[in-house]
């Protein structure tokens, strides 16, 4: 899969050595005794390693800034990273748990994606505004298609089409493209921000969730026309499939739940109390066990899915997203007691800083993840406060994020602040980029 002498845009260290690329290869010949689980740190700047086995965080693997997508190649030697606060991909050997390379793709790199044949990574070029496939032969950039801010991808079984969740303010769509060409070959325009989504087991239909709205839509593939609605708990965000496909999953992260639903029938089927603000799913091969990891609490739970029940939770840093797991990766739910790890206390969100006495307050609410309004006019002196009203957390973050920034607002918190200088401010909520607004003071 990861042929040795192949060109690196950039490569780190003694990595790089032809030796050493050869050593690593051999090494990385035979499957690990204990398959892994690799989580995405966004607060912490780095990806988890979790031993299946114990249930346990036994390292953290530094990456740029904002670790956001994540893949596994087919044969699980090789995990691909993306740093949404960068511009990199970062290629992990999975054998000795260190960056081997890294790939240059353009500035803020969403969500990853890997062709059934581990041959293209697909990139969400949200800063780029396109999806880039790189080759895992050469990792090199082979085409770039058109998105309007993607943020996730979805590729069907055969390898031949991806769909991409595109969140351009004011005409999201599912932009739909031609692998093998790189051509962008349609889209469907939506109602709503696409979040994350996933072709069903059947290759038929695709399964996605939208920005304030508590459902799993499905999109039938050769009507492109929604044909269902799943209920859900409030903000729904990742739907996955059970590896044989008898299963949907989704993390519903108002109330912080696993919710369960039949692919067939679309019967919303059952739900489990997870941690707070769940985010990504990962699914065993044997069919039994979910790994969700929840970005507030800190921690992944391990949900026995025959039980509907919460076997143990791991603690593994700050503001985990996305998880993997490598090949038949079966975690050992109950035979194993939880072994705590360190971690940094979580961030608190700064208190509000607006100053008594410097004029009257303008108020904007963050709801049906927008902020209302979405440009508001100001004079000199004033100061804004920002309500979430929204089920989840957001943030007021200023483009430059130096002028402000809320830190995480969970549900009906508020923050401050006062304008001063005069000028058009663009501003955004860091956990959900697409939200984005405009302060103009006079």
């Amino acid at each position: 899969m990861f042929r040795t002498g192949f060109r690196l845009v950039t490569v780190l260290a003694a990595l790089v050595a032809v030796g050493g690329l050869v050593g690593s290869a051999s090494l990385a010949g035979a499957q690990p005794a204990t398959p892994k689980a690799y989580i995405g740190l966004f607060g912490d700047n780095a990806v988890g390693v979790i031993d299946t086995s114990a249930n346990r965080l036994t390292k953290t693997i530094p990456i740029p800034t904002g670790p956001h997508g994540m893949v596994l190649t087919p044969d699980g030697k090789w995990l691909y990273a993306s740093s949404d606060g960068d511009s990199k991909v970062s290629v992990i050997d999975t054998t000795s748990d260190e960056v081997a390379a890294s790939i240059e793709v353009g500035t803020t790199p969403h969500g990853l994606a890997i062709t059934p044949d581990g041959s293209l990574v697909l990139v969400a070029g949200f800063g780029t505004n396109q999806v880039e496939a790189i080759d895992t032969g050469s990792n090199q950039l082979v085409w770039q298609a058109p998105v309007p801010q993607p943020h996730n991808l979805a590729i069907t079984a055969d390898g031949q089409t991806v769909y991409a969740a595109s969140q351009k303010q004011d005409a999201p769509s599912l932009a739909i493209i031609d692998i093998p060409s790189g051509t962008l070959t349609g889209s469907v325009p939506l109602d709503h921000a696409p979040r994350a989504l996933n072709v069903g087991p059947d290759g038929g239909e695709v399964f996605f969730t939208q920005a304030g709205v508590d459902s799993v839509q499905v999109l039938d593939r050769g009507s492109n026309q929604i044909v269902a609605r799943i209920p859900t708990g409030a903000s729904p965000h990742h739907p996955l499939f059970t590896p044989d496909g008898k299963v949907g999953l989704v993390v519903a992260q108002g109330p912080g739940e696993l919710d369960l639903f039949d692919p067939v029938t679309y019967a919303r089927t059952g739900s489990v109390k997870v941690g707070d603000m769940p985010h990504w799913i990962a699914a065993s091969s044997d069919n039994q066990v979910a790994y969700v990891t929840n970005e507030k609490s800190n921690d992944v739970s391990v949900v026995d899915l025959g039980t509907m029940t919460v076997a143990t939770t791991i603690p593994v840093g700050n503001a985990p997203r996305k998880i993997v797991l490598q090949p038949g990766a079966v975690p050992l739910a109950n035979d194993h007691q939880m072994v705590p790890a360190p971690q940094a206390p979580a961030p608190q969100a700064p208190a509000s800083v607006a100053a008594p006495g410097q004029g009257p307050g303008t108020a904007v609410s963050i709801a049906g993840f927008a902020f209302v309004p979405s440009t508001i006019t100001v004079a000199a002196g004033q100061s804004i406060t920002w309500t979430n009203t929204d089920p989840v957390a957001h943030t007021s973050t200023s483009d430059d994020r130096t002028s402000w920034d809320s830190g995480d607002l969970g549900p009906s918190a508020s923050f401050s602040t006062t304008f001063a200088q005069p000028g058009a401010y663009a501003y955004h909520c860091t956990i959900h980029p697409f939200i984005r607004g405009t302060v103009i003071v006079k």
